[in-house]
């Protein structure tokens, strides 16, 4: 889960890029994907803490 703000902007050419202040981006969206990208960024789980748990657990 990033603990950083997410935000989306609107392009000049009307997509619009959704971003985190981690350093994640994702370019081409429309207001409602670029959204729902940036909620899900935010809510994912974190991939180092899932591998530290496999590891944890052999």
């Amino acid at each position: 889960m990033c603990d950083t703000d997410t935000d989306i902007e609107t392009e000049i050419d009307g997509t619009v890029t959704a971003f985190c202040y981690c350093g994640w981006v994702e370019y081409g969206h429309n207001t409602e994907t670029a959204n729902a990208a940036a909620y899900a960024h935010q809510n994912a789980p974190d991939v180092i803490d899932a591998d530290a748990f496999t590891a944890a657990a052999v």
